[in-house]
């Protein structure tokens, strides 16, 4: 899909460029219409081209729950995690981000600095899930600094 809509961006810059080689052959509105059509395209391309790459990618290698050691603030927590909580955790440790995981009966303060000891999901497959739609992270709440 994303190669027919491709396909149609050349197709329609073609005809763009051949409507400004050729002055007072069409109309403004036309070619005012075929330009602003071209981003429109390239975005629908590229967003199709991203969604084929992250299910591919999901397939290959799906998310599994894991069991991890955390280390932060002085403290060591051990907590098992599905694999919406292993994914937002490796989110959340890439991008530094100042969060608890509330895993009961812990809540788990996350910041930079943090260790985990154990396999999180790698960070392709995160954003895979990311660009998917599908992560959620329901149990991360912002830490109040």
């Amino acid at each position: 899909m994303p190669v027919l809509y491709s396909l149609f961006a050349v197709l329609v810059a073609a005809a763009l460029i051949l409507l400004l080689l050729r002055p007072g052959v069409a109309r403004p509105m036309t070619v005012w219409g075929l330009a602003a059509l071209l981003p429109v395209l390239a975005a629908l391309s590229a967003s199709l081209a991203a969604q084929g790459r992250a299910a591919r990618v999901l397939d290959a290698a799906p998310v599994q729950g894991t069991a991890v050691t955390i280390t932060t603030a002085g403290r060591t927590y051990s907590v098992t995690l599905d694999a919406q909580d292993a994914a937002c955790l490796e989110r959340a440790l890439r991008l530094k981000a100042r969060v608890i995981l509330d895993v009961p009966p812990v809540k788990v303060p996350v910041q930079p600095g943090t260790r985990v000891s154990g396999t999180l999901p790698d960070r392709a497959a995160v954003e895979a899930q990311s660009i998917r739609g599908t992560l959620a992270c329901p149990r991360l709440r912002a830490q109040r600094q």
